[in-house]
């Protein structure tokens, strides 16, 4: 990687027309996310076009974006393959960290599925086994990406896909976004505990902030797949608002009664792909690949599960951990929007659906009774308290990441720390820790993080919460999660 030094005038946005190192002329911006902005520019030492990631100016003094950004670069910078978006250069210009990459045309997988609706097994197949070839040579170097999804991936031009799909070759898919990666070689900076990715593609022991290998990837790929033959997310009909408990218990819709069509085989594959406990799913992601191709291919052929541990999971289990300093950093971004490479597009409408209440979050409560007989009040009182602590840390890590990122919120912060110093009291019951998941999670339903104009809406229950010194009863359980306004929100 190389590092390069330029300008010396006072630090201003950028601007079309502007260069960038002295070497890379910005022309237009592209899209921008929670760490910066991505241009559309030209290399002017070979005149090849690049997209230029320019890290925002007013997280150069927070040394958890600074380090996640610095690590992206490591991460791209390690990877070389056909099947992930290739870096050009690293570097600081007038104090502002860059990425120079290449740039993508044409549409990400989400945009495909959004246009035209679910693909079929055999339009799948090739560009399954190009990501999963790119997603083998990050791992084997020791970096797990952690935040695979459709908006992440961009396709290949029609042509080569179909000529893919006649040869039953691999279409070159490209995979982006490194923002979260785990460099194993370089420890991490996370918290302890902090689940970082887009919710409702982790795993579920990405989720809870246990230790991850490979098989997290692998579980983001199951669901990809899901949504690229299905048209939908897994939990899109099991928990519409809030995906977290659904993701914790594997309570998905399966996929054969979404397409009553495919092959038995095709579903498994992608149902054993995201197994809701690890050891159950494949373990590498050329395995799945395989699995796939014989599903699609050769739909009679025994499916193959190999858990055995790889050098991957290994060397992560010895990497070092660098735990951030207590009280010096907050919480990063934990969820980044999406793949910043390339405008992004107003959502696609989605179909009205009649708002169900999330009766369903009770399960936890309902498991807890059904311990008692032979744990007695342990039993209960243990499953509340371990879904309750789960629940706020994942909703108030989102919260938390939208404020920090935006000034303009910052007269919200005094009710996001009354109710996180409630949580860290362990005063919040389930219901009040669930009720207010559930409208952080509402607030998510079309993106990766949450909109600066639900802020109040969603801290509106933070007050209340904090008003009862965390304790809800069921009424009041239901009157917060009632969702009154005329349009869905």
């Amino acid at each position: 990687m190389q590092v390069a030094t330029a300008f010396s005038t006072a630090p201003r946005p950028p601007g079309p027309g502007d260069r960038v190192a002295d070497r890379f002329a910005l022309e237009h911006e592209l899209g921008a996310g929670g760490m910066g902005t991505v241009w559309a520019a030209t290399d002017l030492a070979t005149g090849a076009p690049v997209a230029i990631k320019l890290m925002r100016p007013e997280l150069a003094g927070d040394a958890r974006a600074v380090e996640r950004f610095r690590r992206e670069g490591a991460a791209l910078a390690a990877v070389r393959h056909p099947s992930v978006v290739q870096i050009r250069e690293v570097g600081e210009s007038d104090g502002v960290l860059y990425i120079a990459m290449e740039r993508l045309e044409g549409e990400t997988l989400a945009e495909r599925v959004g246009r035209a609706g679910p693909l079929s097994p055999e339009e799948l197949l090739p560009i399954l086994r190009g990501l999963c070839d790119g997603l083998a040579a990050a791992h084997s170097q020791g970096i797990l990406h952690r935040d695979i999804k459709p908006s992440n991936v961009y396709l290949p031009s029609p042509e080569a896909l179909a000529h893919a799909m006649r040869t039953h070759e691999r279409a070159h898919a490209k995979l982006v976004d490194f923002g979260v990666a785990r460099v194993a070689s370089l420890g991490t900076m996370t918290d302890t505990g902090q689940a970082v990715g887009t919710v409702r593609y982790m795993a579920p022991e990405q989720l809870t902030g246990s230790a991850v290998d490979e098989r997290a990837d692998v579980y983001a790929l199951g669901v990809l797949m899901y949504e690229a033959l299905a048209g939908e997310h897994p939990f899109a009909r099991t928990a519409p608002d809030d995906p977290v408990g659904a993701i914790l218990v594997g309570r998905a819709t399966p996929l054969s009664a979404l397409r009553p069509d495919l092959a038995p085989a095709v579903t498994r594959v992608v149902h054993v792909a995201m197994a809701r406990l690890a050891t159950e799913r494949f373990a590498s992601a050329p395995l799945l690949a395989e699995a796939f191709r014989r599903a699609v291919l050769e739909p009679d052929a025994p499916l193959d599960v190999r858990t055995a541990p790889t050098p991957l999971r290994r060397a992560i289990e010895l990497a070092p951990t660098e735990h951030a300093t207590p009280g010096s950093i907050r919480p990063g971004p934990a969820t980044p929007v999406e793949s910043e490479v390339r405008a992004k597009r107003a959502p696609a409408p989605s179909r009205a659906r009649v708002k169900r209440k999330p009766y369903w979050l009770l399960l936890p409560l309902v498991t807890g009774l059904c311990l008692v007989p032979t744990l007695g009040g342990l039993g209960f009182a243990g499953c509340g308290s371990w879904m309750t602590g789960l629940q706020m840390r994942v909703a108030l890590t989102n919260v938390r990441r939208v404020l920090d990122a935006d000034p303009a919120l910052a007269v919200h912060v005094p009710d996001l720390e009354r109710l996180e110093a409630l949580h860290e009291a362990d005063h919040v019951s389930f219901l009040a820790a669930t009720a207010f998941n559930a409208r952080v999670q509402h607030a998510m339903r079309t993106g990766s993080e949450i909109a600066a104009d639900e802020v109040p809406w969603i801290l509106e229950v933070a007050r209340d919460i904090v008003e009862r010194d965390g304790q809800y009863t069921v009424e009041r359980y239901s009157d917060m999660t009632a969702w009154t306004r005329e349009t869905p929100r």
